[in-house]
């Protein structure tokens, strides 16, 4: 459990890391590279973003997971909270969440 912790922590800080990174990228990509080469674009300009392209290309948003505070869970997660829905419900019970309380049918 701890090792999926981590592991999305790191996944986190690489993300935050390269996401500027990845918004040049694309902003180059699409204005400069797609259009009619430029002169003042070198070579080696090119291979600079390829490589930063190559480097950002594992790491996306897609890849973390939201997961619960408490018990570090990613199924039955409220959103809001931040919460599983276990956890949601304890504290509920115990009156430790303002302004809800356990249903009763």
């Amino acid at each position: 459990m701890l090792a999926k912790k981590m592991k999305d922590l790191r996944f986190r800080k690489l993300f935050s890391k390269f996401e500027n990174l990845k918004k040049i990228n694309k902003f180059i990509f699409i204005n400069l590279l797609s259009k009619k080469p430029l002169k003042t674009l070198t070579s080696s300009c090119y291979l600079n973003i390829l490589k930063l392209q190559q480097k950002t290309s594992r790491i996306s948003k897609v890849r973390l997971k939201n997961r619960c505070i408490l018990t570090n869970k990613n199924t039955g997660l409220n959103r809001d909270y931040s919460l599983s829905r276990i956890k949601m419900r304890e504290l509920m019970q115990f009156g430790i969440i303002p302004g809800s309380k356990k249903a009763v049918w």
